[in-house]
């Protein structure tokens, strides 16, 4: 059986993630403990909750960040890196100085974190001073006290969605042991980041489709009041306020919302939608 942050109505949920909406309490269940640890058996269920009490995916990104930082030995810091547009970007990070590690990798180009964005593997760095690999970056991070660094791989069921990036100001402050753990987390914080990602998604879209038929309306009144007018068809009342949108160089949309105002004495109602939530 699925887990139950996959079973959840779609609709609700990417609303509520994307859109900063209160998540439905039909939908919410408690985190079992305050302080989870990667070695726990209950990470995902602890991941699904954070999913589920986060308004927006940049706020779960942001908690998610905090809660590997606070709950793993040795991390001082963490950074969720992904690449946008050919260009890696921190989308979220626990504290100041994963996000100045995370751009001092950025500026210079080199580092673990952009090394496991091109292959999909870790990297381990385990002191930056005596570290040969990206001599640039291990100067730059241990003068801002980072002595040890992990590159994490996230990879969801697309493939490869972005990278974790963990900081300690101890050298070899990753075990062999704590390395393991922060792998199965990261690999379950992955499948969370994905259906975070793919519900900010849908939202983005109902909210395009709720713009373009809300604006439609708007359209449509203004050339029933063309036609009133001009006593002319539909084609030819929308062709006349597409020229006139042009000759003023503003949105249809606009030039409808102008209309349909001087005539009604008030802002156009565009009307309620509803979308399917099937």
């Amino acid at each position: 059986m699925l887990p139950r942050v996959f079973r959840a109505r779609r609709s609700d949920v990417a609303s509520a993630v994307a859109g900063g909406h209160e998540i439905p309490t039909e939908l919410a269940f408690a985190m079992s403990s305050p302080s989870p640890r990667p070695s726990d058996g209950s990470s995902l269920s602890e991941l699904q909750a954070l999913l589920f009490e986060s308004d927006t995916l940049h706020h779960f990104l942001g908690r998610l960040a905090h809660l590997t930082a606070q709950a793993s030995p040795g991390v001082s810091s963490c950074g969720v890196t992904v690449r946008q547009n050919s260009r890696a970007v921190t989308l979220a990070a626990s504290d100041e100085q994963a996000l100045r590690i995370d751009q001092l990798q950025y500026d210079l180009d080199e580092g673990p974190c952009l090394e496991t964005l091109a292959t999909g593997k870790s990297h381990y760095i385990v002191d930056t001073a005596t570290e040969t690999r990206w001599p640039r970056f291990c100067s730059g991070a241990h003068e801002q006290g980072v002595r040890s660094c992990l590159g994490l791989p996230l990879n969801g069921p697309t493939g490869l969605m972005g990278g974790y990036n963990l900081y300690s100001m101890w050298p070899d402050g990753f075990a062999p042991d704590t390395r393991g753990q922060l792998e199965v987390f990261a690999g379950n914080a992955a499948g969370a980041v994905a259906v975070a990602m793919k519900l900010a998604d849908q939202s983005q879209m109902s909210e395009d489709l709720h713009e373009a038929l809300t604006s439609r309306a708007v359209i449509d009144q203004a050339t029933g009041i063309i036609m009133a007018q001009q006593r002319c068809g539909a084609a030819a009342a929308f062709d006349i306020l597409r020229r006139a949108s042009q000759h003023r160089n503003i949105k249809v949309r606009d030039l409808a919302a102008e209309i349909v105002s001087q005539v009604s004495g008030k802002p156009p109602e565009p009307g309620t939608f509803h979308p399917r939530l099937s």
